[in-house]
């Protein structure tokens, strides 16, 4: 009942050499509140095209294939500033995760997913989305190559093999982990705050995004083919780029398992 063991009942943070007699109940184990959650984004905002009004069926799901990847990104954003950023010690020295290795485990091959779509796919996309949301009207050869949505989806998906396998190969593995941290008190204050902030999504749902997101490339390109007349300058393209998708995601689900 000496002072030392006052002051770590009471929460007083060790430092130096000094060793906690109850760790437990030791500031420097516990999650505290993070009041400004801002510092953790990664500060690059992805843009909101606007297709504008459409009334072709095919106009839509072309639309979605840009608009789905916007959230898409948004989403792995919000995910890294609210749930992966705050506990990385090279982010914050307060962080309840202690080892920069652990946290490599858990998030650096999803961080390299979140940047490959931010930095390359959503622009790609992007760019192939005409401004007046009507493809069709393209009557330059120039001008209708720039907008072929599927010629620019293929010109960056081949690095989608890349990007995914190691992340899926150990997304198992890294649900399980997430799991047992979850029964730790500080995680449990630290993901019921962090979902909070994201609107009540749990850390898991976050991560199996990644695995929903190639399966959905495929479904979105397969509609787009259905209502693209065959006369189109884009049905070509298209049939290649769900045939690399295919392809794709053999390789993905071969090396993953």
């Amino acid at each position: 009942k000496g002072p030392r063991l006052i002051a770590a009942a009471m929460g007083a943070t060790c430092s130096g050499t000094r060793q906690c007699a109850l760790p437990i109940r030791c500031d420097h184990m516990r999650f505290r509140g993070i009041q400004n959650w801002d510092q953790f984004a990664d500060g690059k905002e992805v843009a909101e095209s606007d297709p504008g009004m459409l009334h072709e069926k095919r106009d839509r799901i072309r639309a979605e294939l840009v608009s789905s990847e916007e959230m898409y990104c948004r989403q792995l954003q919000m995910f890294f500033k609210y749930y992966a950023n705050p506990l990385s010690q090279e982010k914050n020295k307060m962080s309840i995760m202690k080892t920069q290795d652990k946290w490599d485990r858990y998030f650096k091959d999803l961080e390299r997913i979140k940047d490959f779509h931010r930095d390359e796919m959503v622009e790609v996309l992007q760019a192939a989305q005409n401004a007046e949301g009507n493809d069709d009207e393209t009557d330059d050869d120039a001008d209708a190559e720039e907008h072929d949505i599927g010629e620019r989806f293929m010109s960056v998906a081949r690095l989608l093999t890349d990007v995914y396998v190691p992340y899926l190969t150990h997304y198992s593995e890294i649900t399980e982990c997430i799991k047992g941290e979850r029964r730790k008190g500080k995680y449990t204050k630290f993901f019921d705050a962090a979902s909070k902030q994201c609107g009540g999504l749990q850390i898991e749902s976050f991560l199996i995004m990644p695995v929903q997101r190639l399966p959905r490339y495929k479904m979105l390109i397969s509609e787009l083919i259905k209502y693209t007349p065959n006369h189109h300058h884009e049905k070509e393209s298209l049939i290649e780029a769900y045939d690399m998708l295919e392809g794709i995601l053999r390789d993905v689900n071969s090396s993953a398992n």
